[in-house]
């Protein structure tokens, strides 16, 4: 160990002497906290199991695995040794929801619970910040050139709301702009990574809100982001997170996907555009923007017909892409040429569009020189194609900036089988199980209609939806109905509408906000949704009895960055890759029923296969919350029918 790392691993130490000293007694500071709580500290023996693991993981710098089922009360858990410690720590989910329950919520629960002061805050990647200098360049703008930043349309309504939430935000967070500003409204008025010079050459960085945003994480405690954010700091070598002696990843079994993603790189039709935009407010009289649109167009034509499958790399794309790298550098050259009045509006430009096309070309480069470990895949639609590549393998970048440089623990409600290896973690790792305060038997059913025809045969659809009618019916509403795909819901959709008394909520009909609203303020209404809607819906109470899942979610057998990690695994892909990710979000679908101990209901899977399949089913059953298994039709009719009865009576005026 080199002189520096021994002094900062003495310093840790030093930092963690509190941890040490409280280890034993964490679950007693966590009784502290919870006292605080409306239920006045129900005791939850996972939750005290949880806090005594992270104190300790904290203590050793260690790595903690914990899947703690629904009601744990994970976040004070982890907060609580945290906190009493003084460990600067990140926290990082997959969800806003979550980062706004921590800050705004949780950590203030614990600082005062334990009488210590906590600074938190949450920090984001730069586009979710209105850039000053952006807003001002676009509000000085004459007629003409607005359209062409606001990409041609009309934006007037949206544009005199922003201008209004402008002139007072403290934030400038994106997330506080309610309603949300069309797309191409905030990208005219916001920057990425790959383009904003830096507050210090930048005409408005001393009004920077992304600056202001990261000096408040800097001088924070418990510093709140997403994985994706993280993840582009372990790619970039850690320099855009504060520095930290422990990380906590909530909403683990996201994690290998976001990390996935910010490794990777992506090149688009629309990055070429964006760039000619740049270029052209910049450069007058230069031909290259021109050249650039067409790059833009001629990736878009090659890879429209080849979205959901691996890139084929054919002569004319590489040609493409070559062309494309060279009028990048065209730009860069010209650009370099410009001599715009120091700390101007045309200034700022000229550095904008200078560290967008290196960015661009950057990524070029990497998609050309991609290796067998990559994966190039066509996402996207037809309109707007994206190539993006994707390294199958993650572990290398956890070895370098997280294992064993901090102290690590990765929860979630559910954990994947397959979470070790993805990571890279030593095969003797192992997840600690701390369960659920839930009674779940007692508060709910799962049930498999085995009399209906397999998910394959021809009858599936009319039969699934008689039951689906029957079901609905006798819970008075209340239900979530969820899908494996987009068609499988609409079809649902418009038998429900013909035969059933109830209001018919469906998913593209609005935000996802106003139809939980909606359900929530309409107890006897169905909400209808696939996949977006099977994690992070918090729906407790009498609102959702009933949550049907047409089929176990099984990925796309074609889905190109699963192929190649099948074809990786061999044999075993099928146990390693599709069934661990299946049991993943059919859990999580699960849980949307049970999300306090004082809910009741009912789960259908009406995928037969959930009762049938010998080498399986147990797999997918030994994830799910333990409900009270039936297959009885009648039995869970009057379930549900009692639970309306009740619902109804406690409902004002019955």
């Amino acid at each position: 160990m080199a002189c520096s790392e021994k002094q900062r691993h003495h310093a840790r130490l030093i930092r963690l002497l509190p941890t040490l000293r409280f280890m034993s007694s964490a679950s007693d500071l966590l009784g502290t906290v919870t006292q605080r709580l409306p239920s006045g500290g129900e005791h939850r023996p996972g939750q005290e199991k949880m806090a005594d693991l992270v104190a300790e993981t904290l203590a050793t710098t260690g790595i903690a695995l914990i899947e703690a089922g629904t009601g744990t009360g994970k976040s004070l858990a982890y907060l609580t040794p945290i906190v009493a410690a003084g460990t600067r720590t990140v926290v990082a989910t997959a969800t806003i929801a979550l980062q706004s329950q921590l800050v705004n919520q949780d950590v203030a629960l614990v600082a005062e619970g334990l009488d210590r002061p906590v600074v938190a805050a949450v920090l984001k990647g730069r586009n979710n910040y209105l850039c000053m200098q952006r807003y001002e360049e676009l509000v000085r703008a004459d007629r003409s050139e607005q359209l062409d930043l606001l990409r041609g349309t009309r934006q007037d309504d949206s544009l005199g709301l922003l201008t209004a939430w402008a002139d007072h935000t403290e934030t400038g967070d994106r997330e506080d702009l309610d309603p949300s500003p069309p797309v191409e409204l905030w990208q005219a008025v916001s920057v990425g990574g790959d383009e904003c010079p830096g507050a210090n050459r930048c005409p408005a960085g001393d009004r920077c809100f992304a600056e202001q945003a990261r000096a408040r994480a800097m001088d924070a405690d418990i510093i709140v982001t997403n994985h994706h954010y993280y993840g582009l700091d372990l790619a970039a070598g850690g320099i855009l997170l504060p520095d930290h002696d422990a990380a906590i990843f909530d909403e683990a079994h996201h994690l290998p996907e976001a990390l996935s993603a910010t490794c990777g790189s992506e090149l688009s039709g629309a990055r070429f555009r964006a760039l000619a935009r740049r270029a052209r407010a910049v450069l007058a009289d230069s031909e290259v923007p021109a050249l650039l649109d067409k790059s833009g167009s001629d990736h878009d034509n090659l890879l429209r017909d080849e979205i959901g499958d691996r890139a084929d790399m054919t002569l004319d794309l590489v040609q493409a892409m070559t062309m494309g790298r060279d009028r990048v550098d065209k730009v860069l050259a010209e650009l370099r040429k410009a001599n715009p009045t120091e700390g101007s509006d045309a200034a700022a430009r000229v550095e904008r569009a200078t560290r967008m096309a290196t960015s661009l070309a950057n990524d070029i480069d990497q998609v050309l020189e991609s290796s067998d470990s990559d994966v190039l895949w066509v996402d996207g639609t037809p309109a707007a194609p994206i190539l993006r590549r994707t390294p199958l393998d993650i572990a290398a970048v956890l070895e370098e900036g997280l294992w064993g440089k901090k102290a690590v623990v990765l929860t979630s409600a559910t954990l994947p089988d397959g979470l070790v290896p993805q990571l890279g973690l030593p095969d003797s790792t192992s997840v600690t199980r701390v369960g659920s305060p839930f009674d779940f038997a007692t508060l709910g059913m799962l049930y498999c209609p085995t009399h209906l025809p397999g998910p394959r045969h021809a009858n599936f659809a009319e039969e699934m939806h008689h039951e689906l009618v029957d079901l609905i019916e006798a819970a008075g509403g209340r239900t979530l109905a969820l899908f494996t795909s987009y068609r499988a819901m609409q079809s649902a959709a418009e038998h429900l509408r013909a035969h059933c008394s109830h209001e018919i909520l469906l998913q593209g009909e609005g935000s996802r906000a106003m139809l939980t609203d909606r359900f929530r303020s309409d107890p006897r209404s169905v909400l209808l949704a696939t996949q977006s809607f099977w994690q992070g819906v918090d729906l407790p109470g009498d609102t959702l009895t009933l949550v049907t899942i047409d089929k176990l979610p099984f990925p796309r057998p074609d889905d190109p960055v699963l192929m190649a990690r099948r074809r990786r695994a061999g044999p075993e892909a099928f146990r390693m890759i599709d069934l661990p990710r299946a049991q993943i979000l059919l859990a999580q679908a699960t849980g949307r029923l049970i999300r306090r101990s004082d809910d009741h209901g009912v789960v259908a899977i009406f995928d037969t296969r959930l009762a049938t399949n010998k080498s399986y089913r147990w797999d997918f059953i030994n994830a799910l919350p333990p409900l009270r298994r039936t297959r009885d039709k009648a039995e869970v009719i009057e379930f549900l029918r009692r639970l309306d009865r009740q619902a109804n009576l406690a409902e004002p005026g019955q």
